[in-house]
């Protein structure tokens, strides 16, 4: 290894702790696969970068045969330190010890994360929502030497081989022959494991979706992301899963369901599918559609309600309403676990942590009401008719595709609606069996 391979190396691993303190994720020889999971979309968040899960990895457990290209490794500079690789660098070679900034400044604490801990089982889920905008995608593919030919000549479409139905099998068509590439890859959401080798010399891959969404298929060249498309994954009612660790995922039909007026699981539901409730799991309930919403101007109500489980001190639910461009994730839980839960209102986060939620603190195991209204981006939300949180954001949530609940534990809804702009109902469900 000659000197300056040394210096890069070294200085990748300071960037590396940098990183990893702020997101506050510990000791990576003890992250799991969500920590990891985190970590993409925390870079992502501070940086309008996408790297894949499987290049943090590589980096993260010192997997790499070679440094990372030159577009990862500014990307990671410029969060840990606030320049580009070489620029630190050369002030890493030129003074000693420890990378400074120009003019000999030590460089500032890097801001510790605002991305809260609530969103650890449920941020993944939403991420591949997040569409990038083409010119981010170029501008990345610049510094990574791909050209703006190359770029433009690149095809990627999809088309679902069955309506409102799951699994359904995704048709995607691509052309990558103008790009000079070592591998390619389709990955068909967040999920790494959904990931397949390409070959340049076909056009056609297909894949199959097992629960319904509204997901962001990729498209990549070695570890680039050089196009993403939205796949949507329609279903006619309610889908009912769960997770169990967040890669494993079960389903249930109607025969699984509670009786009662309301959406849930009946007992031993969870326990017929080998999920273990006395460990960490995650139910999800999905309404997938074209609402013709306006994720602008809408109100959407229901209620909700846990059972109590004495294995989990801080069990929560997570309301998903999603647009075609950004969403909005809102986390509810017991009373003295606020600190725990959070909000993502299209580019606005909002962390138990450094922000006074406790009027997110309700009683879960009886029935609470939700209210969620949005006036011209304008976002007011209520809890059993009181008002608890008011806040205004610039980007676009886009039409309305997805309404989903994410309970860490068994849970339960009921009374839902949803009406547009002009006060007309687009969806509605007392849950009458």
């Amino acid at each position: 290894m000659n000197d300056l391979k040394g210096v890069d190396e070294q200085l990748l691993e300071e960037v590396k702790i940098r990183i990893g303190d702020a997101a506050e994720l510990g000791n990576p020889a003890e992250w799991t696969q969500k920590d990891y999971e985190f970590l993409v979309f925390y870079i992502e968040e501070k940086t309008g970068t996408t790297l894949s899960l499987s290049t943090i990895k590589r980096i993260w457990s010192n997997q790499y045969q070679r440094l990372p290209h030159a577009a990862t490794r500014n990307a990671l500079s410029q969060l840990a330190y606030g320049q580009d690789w070489n620029v630190l660098k050369k002030s890493r070679l030129e003074r000693s010890p420890g990378p400074v900034v120009e003019g000999g400044k030590a460089p500032e604490r890097l801001e510790k994360r605002s991305i809260p801990a609530f969103a650890r089982w449920g941020f993944a889920i939403v991420l591949a929502g997040g569409l990038l905008a083409a010119s981010i995608a170029l501008k990345r593919e610049e510094k990574r030497g791909i050209s703006p030919e190359e770029l433009t000549n690149v095809q990627f479409s999809c088309q679902t081989s069955v309506e409102e139905q799951v699994p359904n099998t995704v048709v995607f068509s691509y052309d990558v022959s103008g790009v000079v590439a070592d591998s390619f890859f389709l990955q068909q959401s967040w999920d790494i494991s959904r990931r397949v080798k390409l070959s340049p010399k076909y056009t056609t891959q297909t894949d199959i979706y097992y629960i319904p969404g509204y997901f962001t298929a990729s498209l990549l060249a070695d570890d680039q992301v050089i196009r993403e498309i939205p796949v949507h994954i329609t279903y006619p009612d309610w889908f009912v899963s769960a997770r169990q660790p967040l890669e494993n995922i079960v389903t249930f039909d109607s025969t699984d369901y509670a009786e009662g007026p309301f959406l849930g699981l009946r007992p031993n539901a969870l326990a017929e599918q080998h999920i273990d409730e006395q460990q960490p799991f995650q139910l999800g309930f999905y309404n997938v559609r074209n609402f013709e919403a306006d994720g602008d101007n809408f109100t959407y109500s229901s209620r909700f309600r846990m059972d109590h489980t004495p294995s989990m001190q801080c069990p929560d639910l997570s309301l998903l309403i999603k647009g075609t461009q950004r969403y909005f994730w809102i986390t509810f839980g017991p009373k003295g676990c606020e600190s725990e839960l959070g909000l993502r209102c299209s580019e606005q986060t909002f962390s138990g942590k450094n922000h006074d939620l406790t009027a997110f603190g309700t009683n879960m195991t009886d029935w609470q009401r939700v209210e969620v209204r949005v006036r011209a981006k304008q976002l007011q939300l209520f809890l059993n008719g009181s008002a608890i949180f008011e806040t205004t954001y610039r980007e676009d949530i886009g039409a309305l595709k997805e309404i989903s609940y994410f309970f860490r534990g068994p849970g339960y809804i009921d009374d839902v609606e949803l009406l547009d702009g002009n006060s007309q109902v687009r969806l509605t469900d007392s849950f009458e069996h």
